[in-house]
């Protein structure tokens, strides 16, 4: 008992810095994108085409930044199942189950995606 206490705490704590991760990089994406878009209101009035081929640049970099955070996410969610696939492996624990089911019935939870 003590060792799956030990688990669900090393555990909790591990999914909490990659969602604090994620949220800090989904501002950074939103707080760009805003300001992109307040540069494609003052263009629209300009006209200017270098400055276009700009901003469709700032905006491709933004995308591949979102691309990179998609595969962060999909890494991670990989490596969380595998961890408590191994970890109910190994101690005979049913822990996944435990967990999805006392995690899933948040409003915000993103588990059942996860746990496919």
């Amino acid at each position: 008992m003590l060792i799956e206490l030990l688990f669900y705490l090393f555990y909790k704590f591990q999914i909490e810095k990659i969602v604090l991760f994620l949220m800090e990089q989904q501002g950074e994406l939103a707080r760009r994108l805003s300001g992109l878009g307040e540069q494609h209101d003052s263009l629209i009035q300009q006209a200017d085409g270098i400055k276009a081929s700009e901003l469709l640049e700032a905006y491709r970099n933004v995308a591949n930044d979102l691309l990179r955070l998609l595969f962060f996410v999909e890494m991670n969610a990989t490596a969380l199942r595998k961890i408590l696939k191994k970890f109910d492996k190994r101690f005979g624990y049913q822990f996944t189950n435990y967990y999805v089911k006392t995690r899933a019935n948040h409003p915000y939870s993103q588990l059942r995606q996860v746990f496919k």
